[in-house]
């Protein structure tokens, strides 16, 4: 199919350039423009009457519109286009591999945009100099039976090497340019030859639908830098195609648009061309040389040798991490990196096990992309894309080979991380949300997910079907179940519901065959009744577990004689939040409504530090903390909310700390535990009242370096309290 993909695109460069010599005669050309008038007569509905002011006042306006859409754009951007995906497509049994085919038309003249320069390769590699115009592109195919998805999703970027601000009227002599969309589908070589009335280039293809953008809109605004929803249209029935011209441009401009029940996304931008482009066994853009020819599969054997060399590479580079193994953790003190977090912000976060990636939960308006990140670089890994909904749990193999991701669309999905391959490698579809999936520590290719059904579902991997298969389903819990986690063996598993409950499962794998699940015991706590969990982590040693409810309290619980020990500090009453221990089991770390992160010894249940210059304004929603590095990760499910790493540096602190010799104003004691005051440099925060003797302030001078890393900074309140308290606040010394 791909060969015959490839033959297609080289049949279509050819007719172009046997054609690059487009001409219009003059009555077409006065016709275009004519259907161009209209539209614009039609979308710019003006009073018939104006008074002079408020005439002055819209020339004003259009005049910086006009400024606006003139700004300047650096040389280098070249036209990018990136193509995401459709809603569904119409069922239709001839529609098996859509594609995308991407025109860059001139509005006036109703052909292809001409080159600013006629002797640079804009859409191929080997485009000839005879060819003046923009030649379109097409997409790879989308393939329904590969992907087991009737949901097209390309996710590719088409590049266009040609000047980015040519393409926006930043001059008297750019075009007007649209840029016009259309699904095409290969057809049966039988229909091929049955069509012989058609041109040769379009003889291999059905049509499906298209969409148009113009990427300067009549009010200036340039439709470029954000993910766009377009209307697909369906083709005209029964249209004679004229030669010499592009077809959807006449659909466009001469025909009714009759809606086809589907959209398309696109992102329009400027990028900036890699310095150098390695061969490919085939050209995918007009700066990279096409060497050789092969099939379909030597390509991906290819392309699969290069990612996994690369991955190989990649993790030969030995990291020395700052934690000698078996070394208390340090409370990271430093900020190290902030990471784009989705366009809504990033849900949940996850470390793997040899702490080179960090896998985020992203968010974006229209799609829940996963997004890899390399460390210590910060460099992005993979992007993978194919959840309708919100991710609520990533889960790595031990290995770090595959990671997978439970979606509230209804599907756990497998990635495959050594290949950074873009389609996900198992889907496993399920009736409801599904909330949490994690993998047998050891027996790898068993997957256990839960969700709002209240069902534990237990799945094989290792089986051809790109859905799985499922093994077993587990009754025993009467609400969805929100978290599961496995101890480091494997042998007993913890599932926890929206009414509080806990159940405790003896799990045991004797081969990839033959495995048993029961029941060994339900934990219902009087006063989590009724009270949703949000997440459960078992301790390192494995004898204690923490668990995370919606009560503002945090519980490890001893699992032999199931004491409970509380931890107080942190606001959660609505949202899913997560909280963890450090790999030592020293610390506790999580998440908080107020948008702050708070810090236990897990031992003594003292709070030692709070993190208040994350500065989210929601929920801080997920916690991760560095298997081997004195490291930890932050995320907030918000509008542009970051992803922030924080590191230990033994020189550093948490600013806001109190240091010996400092003189403390304390304007008000908030309560028994945290006292609010500000130091001379006028910085206000709260501090631990359990280091106050007196009017004077002892600090515990056992520890101090490690456990106030800690005192918080900042939660300013009302003006006229604060220079109230001014007036009265007591100045003290810290010992």
């Amino acid at each position: 199919m791909f060969n015959l993909y490839c033959y297609y695109n080289d049949l279509l460069l050819k007719h172009y350039q046997s054609h690059s010599e487009l001409t219009t005669d003059k009555k077409s050309k006065e016709s275009i423009q004519g259907h161009a008038v209209e539209e614009d007569k039609e979308d710019a509905v003006k009073p018939k009457e104006k008074k002079k002011k408020k005439r002055k006042e819209v020339e004003d306006s259009q005049a910086e519109v006009e400024a606006s859409r003139r700004r300047a754009f650096d040389d280098s951007l070249v036209l990018g286009v990136y193509i995401h995906r459709t809603d569904r497509l119409k069922t239709d049994l001839l529609v098996s591999h859509p594609m995308v085919k991407v025109h860059v038309v001139d509005e006036i003249t109703g052909q292809y945009v001409k080159k600013e320069d006629s002797h640079r390769r804009v859409s191929s590699f080997y485009e000839q100099e005879n060819v003046e115009h923009i030649l379109p592109i097409i997409t790879q195919p989308f393939d329904f039976k590969k992907n087991k998805s009737t949901v097209p999703e390309w996710e590719e970027q088409v590049i266009f090497n040609e000047r980015f601000g040519y393409f926006l009227h930043d001059s008297e002599e750019c075009p007007q340019v649209i840029l016009f969309f259309e699904i095409l589908d290969f057809i049966s070589m039988e229909e091929a030859r049955a069509n012989v009335s058609a041109d040769q280039h379009e003889r291999g293809f059905r049509k499906i639908a298209w969409a148009f953008l113009k990427l300067v809109g009549t009010n200036g605004v340039l439709n470029i830098d954000s993910k766009l929803r377009l209307q697909l249209y369906s083709p005209p029935s029964r249209v004679k195609k004229v030669l010499q011209t592009v077809e959807v441009f006449q659909w466009w401009s001469k025909f009714p648009r009759n809606r086809y029940a589907s959209t398309l996304y696109v992102t329009v931008k400027g990028l900036k061309l890699p310095e150098h482009v390695d061969p490919s066994i085939r050209s995918m853009m007009a700066l990279q040389q096409e060497r050789g020819s092969t099939s379909y599969s030597e390509l991906h054997t290819e392309l699969n040798q290069k990612t996994s060399t690369q991955l190989l590479e990649r993790k030969s580079e030995a990291i020395k991490w700052s934690r000698v193994p078996g070394q208390v953790c340090r409370i990271p003190n430093k900020p190290m990196l902030s990471f784009r977090g989705g366009q809504m912000g990033c849900f949940t976060l996850r470390f793997s096990y040899d702490g080179r990636a960090l896998a985020a939960a992203c968010a974006d308006r229209d799609a829940f992309p996963i997004v890899v990140y390399e460390i210590p670089s910060g460099k992005v890994l993979a992007s993978f894309n194919g959840h309708l909904s919100i991710v609520y749990d990533l889960c790595w193999t031990r290995d770090d080979r595959c990671l997978l991701s439970a979606s509230s669309d209804g599907t756990v999905r497998v990635w495959n991380i050594e290949r950074l391959q873009g389609l996900a490698q198992k889907v496993l579809p399920h009736p409801s949300f599904v909330y949490c999936a994690r993998y047998h520590p050891h027996a790898q290719s068993l997957v256990v997910t839960g969700g709002y059904d209240g069902l534990l579902r237990v799945w094989n991997l290792d089986v051809k079907d790109v859905n799985g298969q499922l093994l077993q389903e587990f009754e025993g819990h009467k609400s969805f179940i929100n978290v599961l986690c496995f101890d480091n063996e494997g042998t007993r598993m913890f599932s926890a519901d929206n009414t509080g409950m806990i159940i405790v499962w003896t799990t045991k794998i004797e081969d990839q065959s033959t495995h048993h699940w029961k029941i060994e015991k339900e934990i219902k706590e009087s006063d989590l009744n009724g009270i949703p969990i949000n997440s459960l982590e078992v301790h390192p040693n494995g004898r204690r577990l923490l668990i995370h409810a919606k009560d503002s309290v945090l519980r490890v619980m001893d699992l032999r004689i199931f004491a409970v020990k509380k931890y107080i500090g942190a606001t959660n009453y609505r949202e899913r939040i997560n909280s963890t221990f450090t790999p030592c089991g020293s610390f506790i770390f999580s998440g908080s409504e107020d948008g702050l992160a708070y810090v236990w010894n897990a031992e003594t249940g003292d709070q030692v530090a709070v993190y208040s210059e994350l500065c989210y304004p929601v929920a801080l929603r997920s916690v991760a903390f560095h298997p081997h590095e004195h490291m930890v990760a932050f995320c907030a499910f918000a509008q542009n909310q970051p992803i922030h790493l924080y590191l230990y540096d033994r020189k550093g602190k948490i600013r806001g700390l109190l240091q010996r010799g400092d003189v403390i104003h304390v304007l008000y004691k908030d309560n028994d535990s945290w006292w609010f005051g500000y130091l001379a440099s006028g910085q206000k925060g709260y501090f631990p009242a359990a280091y106050v003797a007196d009017e004077t302030f002892f600090v515990h001078t056992e520890g101090f370096d490690e456990e106030l890393s800690r005192a918080i900074e900042m939660q300013p309140g009302p003006s006229e309290q604060i220079r109230h308290g001014l007036d009265r606040s007591t100045p003290t010394k810290v010992m």
